[in-house]
């Protein structure tokens, strides 16, 4: 079993692909091996080709020979091991480390509640109380905001309703987001990517203890040296979370077709990559969902597009803001071809579908201008919103 501090064995290396949600392929001074990886998030702004990664040995030579335990993103390191999230975070209250708990010892590791597990019981030093404690990794971030979960949980909102279930006996409860970054200043529920858990974080926030705490390892990514609370602003969730937005759909097309698009007559697709760029004023999820439909009466011209799919994976972004146009742009800007006239006959760009012959997944240019949208965006707004409150209490 892997114990913190660190002080076990670590190897750097060099990230190939991610072979399935636990299996990854590194490159270690020229050599391939395979790698555990013990986080089933997307992690798509930090498994870029070529990404420095922290290995250890495995223990158990039957298995994969190495087990991934962080990468790193502005030269720090980001713990990617979930299950180390709750062994450190046991280890600071333990020692007093972590201001929302200090008054609290660990009393047992996975308590039960009827059918429930949770991560941490705690009890108060002095009352005796009890308090459940909920652990959640977050790996999501850019520049001063962070953001859980990083791909749709509905066992993450099961996770907060029952806190509150149990909060409702009279326990104290509590969820604490654990962002793996130092540099941090704010945290949401990621609304983009799960309204549904931004809802139910929400409905539970009186009732549960909602905290996120900004950690930072020291240089030799052996132990946490820096560990600070950093506030959730449930008002600013509030007023942005509505089924509004753009979106992006990633379309994969595994060999060429030629397909008639309404207007625009027949056109080929070649194999590779789309990004089509739209937007829905209401009824977002809706909209998304029809898209990703097979049988529907084609109305407009991606649903031509969408019919013949090898795959389509949907990014949403939550905003009132009219971007649709702003965001074709950008995509134009990046992209290896636009599909001239196709989603665009409401507006003046040469269009809202855009060819990319590699996986945009796997180029910067393509998740930096997600992160710009979901991240950027928001954080800045959060800004000029705590710059305004200190300006109003001064």
């Amino acid at each position: 079993m892997l114990n913190y501090p660190f002080t076990f064995p670590k190897t750097r290396a060099r990230l190939v692909k991610r072979v399935n949600r636990f299996v990854v392929e590194v490159d270690i001074e020229g050599r391939r091996e395979k790698a555990y990886l013990a986080n089933p998030g997307r992690l798509w702004e930090l498994f870029l080709p070529g990404t420095e990664l922290v290995l250890t040995p495995a223990r158990d030579t039957g298995k994969l020979p190495y087990t991934v335990l962080a990468c790193y993103k502005d030269d720090l390191p980001v713990l990617l091991h979930t299950h180390l999230t709750n062994r450190i975070i046991r280890y600071l209250i333990e020692k007093s480390f972590l201001l929302p708990y200090e008054n609290y010892r660990v009393k047992k590791a996975e308590p039960a509640y009827r059918r429930h597990r949770f991560d941490l019981l705690l009890e108060h030093c002095r009352s005796g109380e009890e308090y459940y404690l909920e652990i959640k990794s977050c790996t999501l971030f850019n520049g001063r905001l962070a953001m859980f979960p990083d791909a749709v949980t509905t066992r993450g909102a099961n996770h907060l309703y029952r806190l509150k279930e149990l909060s409702d006996t009279g326990v104290q409860t509590g969820c604490l987001f654990v962002v793996m970054n130092p540099r941090i200043s704010y945290f949401l529920p990621a609304y983009h990517i799960d309204p549904d858990f931004a809802r139910a974080s929400l409905a539970v926030k009186d009732d549960v203890q909602l905290k996120a705490v900004a950690v930072g390892f020291d240089k030799n990514f052996t132990e946490i040296e820096s560990a600070g609370e950093i506030p959730i602003p449930f008002n600013f969730l509030s007023g942005e979370l509505a089924d509004r937005g753009v979106y992006m759909l990633l379309i994969k097309i595994y060999q060429a077709i030629t397909l008639p698009i309404g207007s625009l007559g027949e056109i080929c697709f070649n194999e590779g990559y789309y990004v089509y760029a739209g937007s829905a004023r209401s009824g977002l999820s809706k909209r998304i969902n029809r898209h990703m439909r097979k049988n529907k009466v084609q109305r407009w011209h991606i649903d031509y597009l969408t019919a013949e799919a090898s795959k389509i994976i949907p990014v949403p972004v939550i905003t009132a803001e009219n971007l649709e146009c702003q965001m074709a742009g950008r995509l134009q800007e990046i992209a290896d071809r636009t599909v001239t006239g196709f989603g665009s006959s409401d507006c003046r760009c040469p269009g809202h579908l855009f060819y990319f012959a590699e996986n945009p997944l796997t180029l910067d240019h393509f998740i930096d201008l997600i992160q710009d949208y979901r991240l950027r965006i928001p954080a800045e707004k959060l800004a000029r919103l705590f710059a305004l409150q200190q300006d109003i209490n001064i």
